[in-house]
């Protein structure tokens, strides 16, 4: 033990200055229960739908309105989110309720005082007054996760409650310039981002959601309000999900060229995660780098900031040509259905791999006729068409 062992002081009375502590704690606690106790009884009294209707009272932000306002946009996005994940007819009737009364619990008594409580008692008091269990349930999910690790909603009509709450507060933020510069972020828009993260790449029923999605039906809710929404806003916000997807994958330890060739999959995390799983497995056999090596050639010599001007494909008459074209679209038929898929396009790429170390070592791309030197090169570009959708592969 370093430093001296603690010394109580013992008091005339044989009480000594632990005893006294303890008595000032248990005092305080027993105040902050009694405290409790009268809220509860007090907000019983008062239906969820009367505490939804003081939200009106409660200012969000001054330039994004009243939390009634937020709770109104959180439910239409939900409703909106529910529609484009095709969640069944019970699910939707829950969404829409629980949209009904989302945040109502924000005007009762007991989250008043202890604001951490909210969701919590929007449960207890929704059960209370009779509201389904379902319902009740899904109020308190919205709130989650309260931390980056924290436990995610678990019925899908949680989820998108949950995920309607982060994209409104995401957006709101950056439509006003509250957008979070170094460590300053007072309305946790950081923690926010990270929670709807979390949900999009743990829960499978919105696994297909696009972030960019999100935002863009969240900033139609604010334009329904007379919010004006910049298009360059919603860029910002989602390039700081986008920031928030790569620290995510770097904290759990993955290499980093790895987590930049799939940083494009931040729009849908759980398919970004599929996909860097995928390319873990395969970055270090013989038939990727064959296909990444072939790759790298091809887009080298694409012109990075223009399309390959119209060619005419009829004067592609070299043996090297038309293997490579036929291999192309070989490969392009065996991904339908499956374009994104790296594990598919790694499997059926060692013809287009030979096709295409055959066409440099007999074909001049750059040839000094431009109508030939741009057949070629949009034939380089079909190539790159079928790899753009599954990687960056400059990262690599």
């Amino acid at each position: 033990m370093i430093g001296p062992e603690p010394h109580f002081l013992t008091f005339a009375n044989g009480t000594c200055d632990e005893d006294v502590v303890r008595a000032g704690n248990e005092a305080v606690l027993r105040a902050r229960y009694e405290d409790a106790a009268f809220f509860w009884r007090a907000d019983l009294k008062v239906a969820p739908e009367e505490f939804r209707g003081r939200l009106d009272k409660l200012t969000f932000e001054e330039r994004l309105g009243t939390v009634a306002d937020r709770a109104d946009r959180i439910a239409a996005l939900a409703a909106t989110l529910a529609d484009r994940t095709g969640l069944a007819p019970e699910t939707l009737d829950t969404v829409r309720r629980a949209g009904e009364l989302a945040k109502f619990d924000l005007a009762s008594q007991m989250v008043v005082e202890f604001s951490s409580l909210a969701g919590v008692m929007a449960e207890e008091y929704a059960l209370r007054a009779g509201e389904p269990a379902r319902v009740a349930r899904a109020l308190a999910e919205m709130e989650l996760p309260r931390s980056s690790g924290g436990a995610l909603p678990a019925g899908d009509a949680g989820v998108v409650l949950s995920l309607a709450d982060r994209f409104d507060l995401v957006t709101g933020m950056f439509v006003i310039g509250a957008a979070p510069t170094g460590s300053s972020d007072p309305y946790g828009v950081r923690r926010a981002a990270i929670g709807l993260l979390n949900v999009l790449r743990s829960v499978p029923s919105v696994a297909g959601l696009r972030v960019r999605d999100g935002l863009r039906a969240a900033a139609d809710r604010y334009a329904a309000q007379g919010v004006e929404v910049p298009a360059e806003r919603l860029a910002e916000a989602a390039e700081l999900i986008t920031r928030r997807y790569e620290q995510q994958l770097a904290d759990a330890g993955h290499e980093h060229r790895l987590v930049q060739a799939v940083l494009p999959w931040a729009d849908r995390p759980a398919r970004g995660d599929r996909t860097l799983a995928a390319l873990e497995r395969h970055i270090g056999t013989t038939a990727f780098a064959d296909l990444t090596a072939a790759l790298q050639r091809v887009l080298r010599i694409l012109p990075k900031d223009a399309a390959p001007e119209s060619a005419d494909r009829s004067l592609l008459t070299a043996p090297a040509e038309l293997r490579l074209a036929g291999a192309a679209e070989a490969v392009r038929a065996s991904l339908t259905g499956r374009e994104d898929d790296l594990d598919a396009l790694t499997g059926a790429s060692a013809p287009l791999v030979a096709a295409v170390d055959a066409f440099f070592d007999e074909v001049l791309v750059m040839d000094a006729d431009p109508a030939l030197r741009a057949a070629r090169l949009a034939l380089l570009d079909d190539v790159a068409a079928l790899a753009r959708p599954v990687l960056n592969w400059s990262a690599l």
